[in-house]
C-alpha cells in the first residue's frame, strides 16, 4: 500500500507561497516526485504537479533549477515545454536532461548544439542514441572534445559522408582519430583515408579492428604520405621557396619515393623534380635540370639509375620526358595545365596495360586527387571514352 504521508497536500503549496528558502522548495520537489512514483496522483492533480514544476524549473535560485533537472530527468512528468525550459537553461541545470533524457526531440537537440555551448554539445555527444541528423550537426562543431565523444559513441547514428569528413578533417589528431578507428563498422574511403595519416598505434587498431592486411594498410600509408606530400609542392615554384631544402629533408627522411617524384614531374614542378633527383642521385640540381629541360630520354634514364629508381618503372618517366619536348613546356604556370593533361593521357594510354602491379599502383596515385575535369581531359588524351574508377586504376 502507498504511504499518504507522501501525498501532496494544499499545505505544501502554501509553504511554497510563503517559504522562500531553496532548501523548502526542494523538499517540496523531492515529496512532488515521491509521490508521482508511487502514483498517488489523481488525473485532476497532474495539473497543479506540472505548473509546480515549471514554476520551480524557473526559480531563481539555480540550486533549485538544478534539483528539479536531476530529479525529473527520467521521469513521465517531464513535460515537451518543461524539458525545452531546462534544456535552455545554464549548462548545470541542462546537463542532465540533455544527457540522459530519452524522449528530447531532434529539434530540440539541434536547437542546443546551434547556440554553441561546448558542455552542452558534449553532453549530448555522450547520449545512449542519436540520429544521423543530431550526429551530422555534432560532427562539424568546432571544439575536438565533442567531436571525439561523438566517435566514441556506439549509439550514433553516422553517415558515411560524416565520418569521411571527420578522418579528413582530424586523421592527424590523435584525440579524434582513435575512437574513430575504434568504431565496431567503417566505410573503406574512412579506412582508406585514417591509415594514410595516423599513428603506428591506431594503424594496428585499425588493422586489427577492421581486419586490414598489414601488406596493404603499409601500401595506403606511403600512399597518403605522398599525396600530402604533392599538395605541399604547389607553392615550391614561388619566390622565396626553397625547392632544395625541401628536397633534401624529404631525401633525409626517405620520402622522396617513385611515386612523388613522378607526380612532380607530371604536375609540372620541375624545379623541385630537380632537386629532388638530384639529391637521390647525388649530382647537382643544375645538371639535373640541365638534363630535365634538353628533354632526351638518355640523360633521364641516367638520372634515374644512379637514382636507384626499379627499372620497371622507367616508362612513365620516358613518356613523361617525350611531352615536355613535344609540348617545349619548361616550368611554370603558364602551360602547366595543358602539360599535365597530355602527361597524365599519354602516361595512361602507354603504359596502363602493364601487367605489373607496381605499374597499376603507380597509375593510381598519380590520378588520385586530380579533378574530374582533369581526368575527363586525359582519358580523351588517352583515347578513352569514360573516366576512370575513382580507388581502380582504368583499363582499355
Amino acid at each position: 500500500m502507498s504511504d499518504s504521508r507522501n501525498a501532496l497536500t494544499e499545505a505544501d503549496v502554501q509553504q511554497l507561497a510563503s517559504d522562500r528558502t531553496p532548501e523548502a522548495r526542494i523538499k517540496l520537489l523531492t515529496k512532488l516526485m515521491r509521490t508521482a512514483e508511487q502514483a498517488l496522483l489523481a488525473e485532476t492533480e497532474r495539473t497543479l504537479v506540472h505548473d509546480l514544476l515549471l514554476r520551480l524549473a524557473h526559480d531563481t535560485a539555480r540550486q533549485v533549477r538544478e534539483a528539479v533537472a536531476w530529479q525529473i530527468y527520467n521521469s513521465p512528468l517531464l513535460s515537451d515545454d518543461l524539458a525545452r525550459d531546462l534544456a535552455l537553461d545554464v549548462t548545470s541545470v541542462a546537463f542532465p536532461v540533455l544527457r540522459h533524457s530519452t524522449g528530447l526531440d531532434d529539434g530540440l537537440l539541434l536547437e542546443v548544439i546551434g547556440h554553441g555551448e561546448a558542455d552542452k554539445q558534449l553532453a549530448i555527444a555522450a547520449r545512449r542514441h542519436l540520429s544521423r541528423a543530431v550526429s551530422g550537426a555534432l560532427a562539424t562543431v568546432g571544439n575536438m572534445a565533442v567531436v571525439a565523444t561523438l566517435m566514441g559513441n556506439d549509439g550514433a547514428d553516422l553517415s558515411d559522408a560524416t565520418l569521411l569528413s571527420v578522418a579528413d578533417r582530424y586523421a592527424h589528431v590523435p584525440l579524434v582519430a582513435a575512437p574513430l578507428a575504434g568504431r565496431a563498422t567503417l566505410p573503406a574511403s574512412v579506412v582508406e583515408r585514417l591509415v594514410a595519416h595516423v599513428s603506428d598505434k591506431i594503424r594496428d587498431l585499425l588493422i586489427e579492428r577492421h581486419r586490414l592486411s598489414p601488406v596493404i594498410a603499409a601500401e595506403l600509408a606511403g600512399h597518403g604520405r605522398d599525396s600530402t606530400t604533392l599538395t605541399l609542392l604547389r607553392p615550391v615554384n614561388r619566390e622565396g621557396m626553397d625547392a632544395d631544402a625541401l628536397a633534401i629533408h624529404l631525401h633525409d627522411q626517405g620520402r622522396l619515393g617513385v611515386s612523388l617524384l613522378l607526380r612532380s614531374l607530371c604536375g609540372g614542378d620541375f624545379d623541385f623534380f630537380a632537386a629532388a633527383i638530384a639529391a637521390k642521385s647525388r649530382v647537382r640540381k643544375a645538371n639535373a635540370l640541365s638534363v630535365l629541360l634538353d628533354g632526351k630520354w638518355e640523360g633521364m634514364r641516367a638520372l634515374l639509375d644512379h637514382a636507384h629508381l626499379p627499372k620497371h618503372l622507367f616508362a612513365p618517366f620516358q613518356v613523361a620526358m617525350r611531352v615536355t619536348r613535344d609540348l617545349g613546356y619548361r616550368g611554370g604556370i603558364e602551360g602547366r595545365g595543358a602539360f599535365q593533361t597530355e602527361a597524365l593521357g599519354r602516361i595512361f594510354a602507354e603504359c596502363g596495360q602493364s601487367e605489373e602491379r607496381a605499374m597499376d599502383n603507380l597509375l593510381l596515385q598519380l590520378f588520385d586527387q586530380k579533378d574530374d575535369a582533369q581526368v575527363d581531359a586525359a582519358m580523351d588524351v588517352a583515347g578513352m571514352p569514360f573516366m576512370p574508377l575513382r580507388g581502380a586504376v582504368p583499363r582499355p
